[in-house]
């Protein structure tokens, strides 16, 4: 199964719509993981797998499964503190596969027996690039196959866009220990 997996688009419609677009008859799934500000009723979000983000007030719901793959924001299992609760939920209901946004940071990440899957946000990211992305994840055979694209020329990211990811949010996690003491 192939995935496009978008998340905090924030009213950026129309970099949204381009991604659909160009991507939605080449997937089987798409999934957006909170944080549009749209309506459930919006038609960007046909065919999408929604679920509520931070700035989102409708009646999204907080997380979908689709047999062992979670739907999430992030921001009700506090993504921004670490894993610890997302990875206690996806051990309790058998989750490999954890789609979740929040961050704006992409990211990809294997802890005890989960793959954490962000795709960043196609608005912006938080890093010194200065764009935005989405991914692309294939899962066959318990296997994941996961790439990152640039929000508008849609060419594929190189890893320092991910490793300054991961710095950028320990960076954020020590920030955020620090000022919540």
């Amino acid at each position: 199964m192939r995935y496009l997996v978008v998340s905090d688009t924030h009213m950026y419609n129309d970099i949204f719509e381009r991604i659909t677009k160009n991507f939605h008859e080449q997937v089987d799934v798409m999934i957006h993981c909170g944080d549009s500000s749209l309506t459930p009723d919006d038609q960007l979000l046909t065919g999408y797998h929604v679920v509520r983000g931070n700035h989102d007030t409708s009646d999204f719901p907080d997380k979908i499964i689709l047999g062992n793959i979670l739907i999430t924001h992030g921001h009700l299992f506090h993504v921004y503190h670490g894993y610890k609760e997302l990875l206690d939920f996806c051990h309790e209901y058998h989750i490999q596969y954890c789609f979740h946004g929040h961050t704006h940071v992409p990211t990809h990440q294997f802890i005890e027996g989960v793959h954490f899957i962000n795709p960043g946000s196609t608005m912006m990211n938080r890093g010194s690039y200065g764009f935005g992305t989405f991914a692309l994840a294939s899962i066959e055979n318990d296997k994941i196959d996961v790439h990152f694209y640039h929000h508008q020329t849609f060419e594929q990211v190189d890893e320092m866009v991910l490793s300054e990811g991961l710095k950028t949010l320990e960076e954020f996690k020590q920030l955020l220990h620090k000022y919540n003491k």
